[in-house]
C-alpha cells in the first residue's frame, strides 16, 4: 500500500451560529435552527467545498448541523450519515442560560472549575459525553479504513488522485497552549502547513464531520497526540482540518492539525 492509501484528511465543520449562539447561552441537545446570519456566514466555506466529493460525510442530527450541512455540501445532505452521537453535551438545567444567570450557583461553579466531575442537573455527564464520541471515533476509524481500500485500489488501477482543494483556511480557529500544552511552538509542531505541497501533487481521501464546538474539541483531542479539550477553539461556521496518518508500528491513526493557506 502506497503513502497516499496511509492517509485521510478529516474537515471538521462547527455548525453556523444560532441566536443562542449570539446571546451566550448554553445550547446543547435543544433543538433549534441556525438564525439568518448564521445562514449568511457558511456562503464562504459552501464556496470552498464546492464540487468535493467526499469518501464519507457525518452530521449531528439537530437541525442547527442539518441546516448547516444543506448549505455547504447540498449533493451529500441526502446521503449523509445523521449520528445522534455527534450532539452537543447536553447541558440539562444548564439549557438555554447564561454565564450570568448561572454565576452564583455553587454547583455552576464546581462544574467550570472541574467539567469531568461535575455533572449539570438533569445533564449528561462528561463520562458519557466522552464515551459516544468514543464510540463514533471508533466507527469512524473502520470507514476511514475502508476509504483508504478504495483509494488504493484506484490507484493500482493507473488513476490519479489529485488536489480540488482552493485553499481551504481555517478562519474561525483559534489554537492555543493553554492547558496540556508545554508551549505554543509545541503545538504548531505537530500541525502541518502548505509548504513544499506542488498543486500536482495527489492528496488523501477527504471525509467530512458536521458537528458542534464541544464534540469537534473532543474530536480533536481523541485524534491528534498531546492536544487537551481547551486548546482548540472552533469558531461557528468554521472548518478544521486534522490529516490521519497510519502508522506501521503502532498499527494505528494519529492526527495532525493541517493549516491551509
Amino acid at each position: 500500500m502506497d503513502v497516499l492509501a496511509k492517509q485521510v484528511d478529516l474537515l471538521l465543520v462547527r455548525h453556523g451560529t444560532t441566536r443562542w449562539n449570539r446571546e451566550k447561552r448554553y445550547l446543547g441537545h435543544t433543538d433549534i435552527p441556525l438564525d439568518r446570519g448564521g445562514r449568511d456566514e457558511l456562503a464562504p466555506l459552501a464556496w470552498e467545498l464546492a464540487g468535493k466529493a467526499f469518501h464519507g460525510v457525518y452530521c449531528s442530527d439537530l437541525a442547527r448541523c442539518r441546516e448547516t450541512l444543506a448549505i455547504i455540501s447540498p449533493a451529500h445532505a441526502d446521503t449523509a450519515v445523521y449520528d445522534p452521537r455527534l450532539r452537543e453535551m447536553d447541558f440539562g438545567a444548564w439549557e438555554g442560560h447564561t454565564y450570568e444567570q448561572l454565576q452564583h450557583e455553587l454547583l455552576y461553579r464546581q462544574w467550570i472549575d472541574s467539567p469531568q466531575q461535575v455533572t449539570p442537573p438533569g445533564g449528561e455527564s462528561w463520562a458519557d459525553f466522552a464515551g459516544r464520541v468514543d464510540e463514533f471515533v471508533g466507527s469512524l476509524l473502520k470507514d476511514v479504513e475502508g476509504a483508504c481500500s478504495r483509494t488504493a485500489g484506484t490507484q493500482n488501477d493507473g488513476g490519479a488522485v489529485l488536489s480540488e482543494s482552493k485553499g481551504i483556511g481555517t478562519g474561525g480557529v483559534t489554537i492555543s497552549g493553554s492547558k496540556g500544552i508545554g508551549d505554543r511552538e509545541a503545538l504548531l509542531s505537530r500541525s502541518e502547513g502548505s509548504e513544499g505541497t506542488s498543486p500536482e501533487a495527489p492528496v488523501p481521501p477527504e471525509m467530512l464531520i458536521v458537528a458542534h464546538g464541544g464534540v469537534l474539541r473532543q474530536l480533536a483531542v481523541r485524534l491528534v497526540p498531546g492536544l487537551s479539550f481547551w486548546d482548540v477553539h472552533v469558531q461557528p461556521g468554521s472548518l478544521l482540518r486534522i490529516r490521519l496518518n497510519f502508522t506501521e508500528e503502532t498499527g494505528s491513526w494519529d492526527g495532525k492539525l493541517v493549516n491551509e493557506a
